[in-house]
């Protein structure tokens, strides 16, 4: 067994990722989760006060490394051309923390749709994603309105894309994501494009 001290927090935050990406909300159980790393439930409650705090631990640690922090290392980028292939790249990452990525924006989807709470803030986390899109777009120099427009196209196909890649569709192909980015770059009004 292990050994409270020697789990962090985020060992149990991220196993409790894998149970949710793997079977949904329901499969995120504390014993479960005790029994995958090997620990007591006691060991649980040494960083938790119960199963609640876990899951919003679990979609605060979602919502930072798939949102915040990918805006964060776009930013530090100074061109508009190679912030946006750099937010696509990582955007298009297959795993976080050793997580399928796909599988678990599917799960929290899924949770999201049931969970109001949980609905609301995922809502902020997708206007979040679309507006930081519609800035990059809209710093290649297109309009705003046309920016926002793209920006959800292009969300709605990584959309698309991840349940592909959680479904195994032979469809599944990250270049899409990639063309449209390309497509985006060649076709921008780069003489009217402005510092992002």
């Amino acid at each position: 067994m292990a050994r409270r001290n020697t789990l962090q927090p985020k060992d149990w935050i991220v196993a409790a990722t894998r149970a949710l990406a793997e079977g949904g909300v329901d499969a995120v159980s504390v014993e479960g989760i005790a029994k995958q790393l090997g620990a007591s439930k006691g060991s649980f409650y040494w960083h938790f006060a119960d199963r609640p705090a876990l899951l919003e631990a679990m979609f605060d640690l979602w919502e930072r490394e798939g949102t915040a922090d990918l805006i964060e290392r776009a930013r530090a980028v100074a061109d508009p051309v190679e912030r946006l292939r750099g937010l696509t790249r990582d955007t298009l990452d297959a795993e976080t923390n050793g997580v399928d990525v796909a599988r678990t924006e599917a799960a929290i989807r899924a949770w999201a749709s049931r969970d109001p709470a949980i609905g609301k803030r995922f809502a902020k986390v997708e206007d979040d994603r679309t507006a930081f899109l519609a800035h990059q777009i809209a710093a290649l120099g297109y309009d705003p309105a046309t920016a926002l427009q793209m920006s959800k196209l292009m969300h709605l196909t990584v959309i698309g894309l991840f349940a592909a890649r959680a479904s195994g569709s032979a469809v599944a192909e990250d270049d899409v994501l990639t063309f449209i980015v390309e497509r985006l770059i060649a076709e921008a009004p780069g003489k009217d494009r402005k510092p992002g």
